[in-house]
């Protein structure tokens, strides 16, 4: 197959990989999956080798990967066209929490296994000890909602009735959360039929042979910009988890470090033992991440497949640590701990490539979920609502607000539909002053969101984090401004809530509000340009006195106009005083 028609192949089948992804946002159920978004889709060789996928989403290509993985193992070639599996337990081979369901699908061709197509789902209930399934409180993985090991969901296209009776009587939203699961499993069957087409036109031979021609361009174009960074140890770098949800006064420590040899990465973690609640993260989905965190450093444009990931390597901690943990050590806040993960990998790597990498995003985003009856349609509802703090300075240019870009790529529910399905208002949505990072690049600003409840009765669970240890800012940056949360806000019973919150019971009226942080900065404060400082007091990003004391802005009059003579003194004076030190 010549350049053109490789191209032409391998582009037609990420095409197949995207339209999946949009099928799927047209026939979910939950809000989850058509406005949040939470789920991925991807296209896998007859080895279970990942060739592409439809969204960007890190965090889920370590666990679709891993249980195409144990499909092959568990079934072997005991498969046959129309035949689906599920599977999502966090420990028979690996996935990252329970209410992520995996579905996948063999692609036969003229009567031979060529391909896998596979997605995991996000399901906004899957039973468990809680309203939502998935408790910050929880203790083992148990407790963390319906576990299925690798289990045949259609046989010849045939649905298994059996286990769809079971799923449905394992959760509190059976109509939703089985049309989910349908939509997973009807979509892949979209997938077989465009597979299909693609290899009747240039054959199934020639189409495999050109998905690991294109692992091996990706493996060796990652390993071309390995080689363009200096050799070296760079690291230990460090952040911390607040806690895990139980013992409050304890934090956790994630730390990496990272050696370059000629055309490899070498990343070596360590951590805390497991904690007893929820946020423990298994090693094969941190794999995949790193994968992707590395290449979006060093090769942006490239696809992502199973080549980029044989040029690096991961050591983890062992077993009995939050970042190896041994069953059944609950997980279901895995996202907190892969968000700090993320921190320190990047950290690392800015070391290594001070002018290319962004400061840590603020590792902030958590997930609100709210259930309870909705009496005037009679049935019980399950809100899961994704959000997330602001993004670090990139190398050239401030952070985006309100995007975490390098773990989860998910959106939140929008307002409109959120009030249509839900018994909730949301009363106040916007940006979080001050919340990002001082810096020469100044780090994204987060948000702050209330929902107040309609209904009678219902219950929260908030799964988050950054409320006491902030994005970090790199090449002397300032932290970004911590996370925080309420309930009733503004009122004679409001109430300060800590990161991680099980079961809160709101009642008609309530009001939840949730802060989340900003991204880091990037540089010293004092270098950042006096118009742009100017401009954030306009925008409300910051306050004047801050531009002030933290940036050596002064602002005078209304509209404020930049004060010439003052900033020079200012900035000549933490000039000197930065100074000083040095001549003692």
């Amino acid at each position: 197959m010549d350049a053109v028609q490789m191209e032409v192949v391998y582009r037609a089948t990420a095409q197949i990989a995207k339209e999946l992804a949009l099928n799927m946002l047209r026939t979910g159920y939950s809000s989850v999956i058509k406005e949040s978004q939470d789920f991925t889709f991807a296209i896998f060789d007859g080895d279970g080798r990942m060739v592409t996928q439809g969204l960007p989403q890190p965090l889920h290509i370590g666990g679709i990967s891993a249980q195409v993985g144990e499909v092959i193992r568990v079934f072997g070639d005991d498969n046959a066209e129309g035949d689906v599996y599920i599977l999502n337990h966090p420990y028979f081979a690996c996935q990252n929490h329970a209410t992520d369901v995996t579905v996948v699908s063999p692609v036969f061709h003229r009567g031979r296994r060529v391909a896998f197509i596979a997605n995991t789902a996000h399901k906004p209930d899957l039973g468990g000890k809680v309203p939502g399934t998935n408790s910050p409180d929880a203790t083992d993985v148990i407790q963390e909602g319906l576990l299925l090991p690798a289990l045949r969901l259609y046989r010849g296209g045939e649905v298994n009735e059996d286990l769809k009776t079971i799923i449905m009587a394992n959760t509190r939203t059976p109509e939703i959360t089985w049309g989910d699961v349908q939509a997973q499993a009807l979509t892949n069957f979209y997938g077989l039929g465009k597979l299909a087409e693609l290899m009747e036109q240039y054959g199934s031979d020639e189409v495999t042979a050109c998905w690991r021609e294109w692992m091996d361009i990706c493996e060796a174009e990652v390993r071309k910009a390995i080689e363009r960074i200096p050799d070296g140890d760079y690291g230990p770098c460090v952040d911390f988890l607040d806690d895990d949800g139980l013992d409050r006064e304890r934090s956790y420590r994630i730390a990496a470090s990272l050696r370059v040899a000629g055309d490899e990465l070498h990343f070596t973690l360590e951590s805390s033992e497991q904690a007893r609640g929820p946020i423990n993260l298994r090693p094969c989905v941190i794999r995949n991440f790193i994968d992707c965190l590395a290449v979006a450093v060093l090769c942006p444009d490239l696809p992502v497949n199973q080549g980029i990931s044989r040029p690096i390597h991961v050591t983890f901690p062992p077993e009995g640590s939050i970042l190896n943990p041994r069953y059944p050590a609950p997980v279901n806040m895995y996202v907190r701990p892969a968000q700090m993960v993320t921190s320190v990998v990047q950290m690392t790597l800015a070391e290594a490539l001070p002018e290319v990498v962004p400061a840590p995003d603020s590792g902030a985003g958590g997930s609100v979920s709210i259930s309870g009856q909705d009496a005037d349609r009679g049935r019980w509802f399950s809100l899961y609502d994704l959000n997330c703090g602001g993004g670090g300075a990139r190398a050239d240019s401030d952070g985006p607000a309100v995007l975490n870009s390098l773990v989860i790529n998910v959106m939140n529910t929008p307002v409109e539909p959120l009030e249509t399905e839900f018994p909730i208002r949301i009363e106040r949505y916007e940006l979080f002053e001050e919340s990002g990072g001082a810096g020469r690049l100044r780090g994204g600003l987060g948000m702050v969101r209330d929902w107040k409840m309609l209904a009678d009765e219902a219950y929260v669970n908030l799964r988050s984090d950054r409320f006491k240890h902030s994005a970090p800012g790199l090449h002397g940056a300032g932290q970004a401004l911590p996370s925080s949360a309420c309930l009733n806000p503004g009122t004679e019973d409001e109430r300060a809530l800590p990161s991680k919150v099980s079961r809160l019971q709101m009642g008609k009226g309530d009001v939840f509000r949730i802060r989340y942080a900003g991204g880091g900065g990037r540089g010293e404060p004092f270098e950042r340009e006096p118009s742009k400082v100017l401009d954030d007091v306009r925008d409300g990003y910051i306050s004047a006195e801050t531009a002030r004391e933290v940036y050596g802005v002064a602002l005078s009059g209304r509209p404020p106009e930049i004060d010439e003579a003052e900033t020079r003194r200012l900035r000549s004076a933490h000039r000197n005083a930065g100074a000083a030190p040095e001549r003692l």
